[in-house]
């Protein structure tokens, strides 16, 4: 019996009760609902935007072209192309990541049979057909009203990044959402509103600097390949990487006039100018906003300034339909809990710039007790809330997390990933604005909006 059978049951009346026993203790210890956390906050709705890493990075995307109206800029770490795996799983992990083909190698497989799992794009002519492939289907759902209009991205500001050393999202993935967004035949955005870095020595990771680094093991130290599994938080201190790519490329050069000397050559020159992402949260943010809008510099933030809210109110009869509320929260993999940063001059009345952060797997949740701490690890780490607090910046932090379920009873997210793949998930129209997870984050934003309707949240299709 699954669970949603099991809620529906009136064959088990013990079982009712008992369950009714969990609910009440639950709710006395739920925490507050996202309306009364934000009360008071004024969102300025002109400044909304969206980033995220790994299964964040696809839906910062995917929910950046289904509600391109209203979110203004995006980042993108180590995400893919809109639609990139159509709705399968198995294109998901061949040809949108390299998780099979890892897999296979961690077996000791035949690699003549791995490589052949290798479907990701490796050169700009294939990355350039993925993304036509892509804008194709975007295309399609704007036709039908499932997502916005597509010419509102031109004027955007995108910020994408793809560590050199990632071995989950091939950079030609990345590239594909770099074309996706820059060709003329398709999103058309000016490429002096766009920023692309593929070339930090970074693995799949938020990279961050030691800026009020916290103790233990949340943040880990920019290793070159994947740390053991009990390591991972996919967000690294890359301080030190910086200052040795800087001092081979010979980036601190004071102005010729001044020393006589020559500068590096060009080419070395603008690897160097990407040192400055070492702060990537940062980078984004200045890339999104412009550096007049985040002049304040970083102010450390205690991590208890970070608050949970309780993540299933969103999901209640008015928009839930066909389903329950409580089946629609489990039918959407999403967590009890998620979190947000509220500057205190946001706190006060002031209009504030309110940024959408996606974690990626194995981030969401509550991961990070496993390691001595509580709460979140992307909210609380990945370095938004310090230029968040000196810049009048409200940070929403949605949360997924881990569901075992079965193919024959979905959903399947067995590492609280985002839905960006559908099959055994959270099935049709995923990446539209009818898709579970783009509908909740939907209604969040429009709770922060003082409730009133920004950003359409249409019903489910039965």
């Amino acid at each position: 019996m699954s669970w949603r059978e099991f809620t529906n049951s009136r064959a088990l009346p013990w079982a009712a009760i008992a369950l009714c026993a969990v609910s009440i203790a639950q709710s006395a210890a739920a925490a507050p609902t996202l309306a009364e956390v934000a009360k008071g906050v004024n969102v300025d709705v002109s400044q909304i935007s969206v980033s995220g890493i790994s299964s964040g990075g696809f839906m910062a995307h995917q929910f950046h072209v289904a509600h391109s109206d209203h979110i203004m800029g995006a980042g993108i770490v180590a995400g893919g192309p809109y639609y990139c795996a159509k709705g399968n799983i198995l294109d998901a992990v061949t040809r949108c990541s390299s998780f099979v083909m890892l897999e296979c190698k961690k077996l000791n497989l035949d690699p003549k049979w791995c490589k052949k799992t290798d479907l990701a794009p490796k050169t700009k002519t294939q990355a350039q057909g993925v993304a036509k492939e892509s804008f194709r289907e975007a295309k399609k759902q704007e036709a039908a009203g499932n997502i916005s209009t597509l010419t509102n991205l031109a004027d955007d500001k995108i910020y994408l990044f793809s560590g050199e050393h990632d071995a989950i999202v091939p950079e030609g993935v990345m590239t594909a959402v770099y074309h996706f967004y820059v060709d003329d035949d398709k999103a058309g955005v000016d490429p002096k509103n766009i920023d692309q870095n593929a070339d930090f020595p970074a693995p799949h990771t938020m990279v961050r600097d030691d800026f009020k680094k916290p103790s233990g093991d949340v943040v880990g130290d920019c290793p070159r390949s994947l740390p053991p599994p009990d390591k991972i938080s996919f967000i690294d201190d890359c301080t030190q990487v910086a200052a040795k790519q800087q001092s081979t490329n010979g980036c601190i050069c004071p102005p010729a006039p001044t020393t006589g000397a020559p500068c590096p050559p060009p080419n070395k020159q603008a690897l160097c100018t990407d040192l400055n992402d070492v702060d990537l949260a940062g980078a984004i943010l200045r890339r999104i906003y412009g550096g007049e809008a985040l002049k304040n510099k970083r102010k450390p933030v205690d991590e208890s300034e970070v608050v949970a809210f309780d993540q299933r109110g969103v999901f209640d009869e008015s928009w839930t339909a066909p389903h329950k509320p409580i089946n629609a929260w489990l039918d959407a993999s999403m967590a009890r809990e998620a979190y947000l940063f509220i500057p205190k001059a946001c706190k006060e009345g002031k209009p504030c710039k309110l940024h959408v952060a996606f974690h990626g797997c194995l981030q969401g949740g509550e991961t990070d007790k496993r390691i001595g701490h509580s709460g979140n690890l992307y909210s609380k780490y990945a370095g938004y809330n310090e230029w968040a607090t000196a810049n009048d910046v409200i940070v929403l932090y949605p949360q997924v997390r881990v569901w075992n379920g079965s193919l024959l009873d979905p959903p399947v997210n067995p590492q609280g990933c985002w839905d960006w793949w559908g099959q055994y998930y959270t099935h049709e129209g995923y990446y539209t604005k009818r898709g579970r997870q783009i509908r909740a984050v939907a209604q969040m934003i429009n709770i922060l909006a003082g409730g009133r309707k920004l950003l359409d949240v249409p019903p489910e299709r039965p």
